[in-house]
């Protein structure tokens, strides 16, 4: 068994950060999901509702996707 390193937990944690979505709000924040429930109609067929919140200090909206 291959337990990670500090440094290489790490840089996953970053590198799946580096992969987020820009804000279609204000273009200089990433988007952190912060919410993921299954879909209330179409969740058997594995449909979620995600919410995201722009990173950025001067944004900070909400998007629903």
């Amino acid at each position: 068994m291959n337990v990670p390193t500090e440094q290489q937990a790490a840089a996953l944690k970053r590198g799946r950060r580096d992969q987020r979505q820009p804000c279609e709000f204000c273009g200089q924040g990433k988007l952190d999901l912060i919410d993921e429930r299954p879909d209330p109609i179409f969740g058997a067929l594995g449909m979620t509702c995600q919410t995201l919140k722009c990173d950025f200090i001067g944004c900070g909206k909400l998007t629903f996707a």
